[in-house]
């Protein structure tokens, strides 16, 4: 089998659960020898999808990858919307937030918004919001920000309680705007209110 065709095979394998354990220890070990070369993602993936949580420092080393970002952006989704443990890492999601210039396509960054959400479904974290709210408010100071403040936003609702389904568009009769608005000043009432606590 050609080495293309298993990996293409690997990931339909891994996405339908049918990878065995002892197939997945072998890739971990590919991967901690850093013998994974280009095929570092699609390997990872398997591994995170058929491997789950036993895996977590594995994937979590991977989070700040400046030699592929995608990968980063994986390791990210993975601990941050998959397992739910993404707080134990948001000094990593901070430094990803900070659009390191290695992510030259925003893949990481983007992960670590959509992360950094996740996180604060889950728990308060004043850092983390003031973070998402600085980049709702103002972008990176860049052209074509709209995607960016628009995936802050709904990373900031998510924050707020929202459903998936319910953090990537405004209800019914309100306007996108409204409810930025709304969602951005409900955001810093809830940082006023966790300063004001002891």
């Amino acid at each position: 089998m050609a080495h293309d065709e298993y990996l293409r095979q690997l990931t339909a394998r891994a996405k339908d659960g049918t990878i065995p354990q002892r197939e997945v220890k072998e890739i971990a070990r590919t991967i901690s020898e850093g013998l994974a070369g280009r095929d570092l993602y699609r390997l990872l993936y398997a591994v995170a999808r058929a491997g789950g949580p036993a895996y977590e420092s594995l994937v979590a080393g991977y989070l700040i990858h400046p030699e592929d970002p995608e990968v980063s952006a994986l390791a990210v989704q993975v601990l941050t919307g998959h397992w739910r443990v993404g707080a134990k890492y948001r000094k990593q999601i901070l430094e990803l937030l900070g659009s390191p210039e290695w992510d030259l396509s925003d893949d990481a960054f983007m992960a670590a918004v959509s992360g950094a959400g996740e996180i604060l479904h889950d728990g308060f974290d004043a850092e983390l919001l003031r973070a998402l709210l600085k980049l709702a408010d103002e972008g990176r100071g860049e052209y074509g920000d709209d995607l960016m403040q628009r995936l802050a936003v709904e990373a900031i609702a998510r924050a707020l309680g929202a459903s998936h389904a319910e953090s990537l568009r405004p209800p019914e009769g309100v306007t996108r705007s409204e409810w930025s608005q709304g969602l951005l000043r409900a955001a810093r009432d809830r940082l006023h209110e966790a300063a004001r606590q002891p």
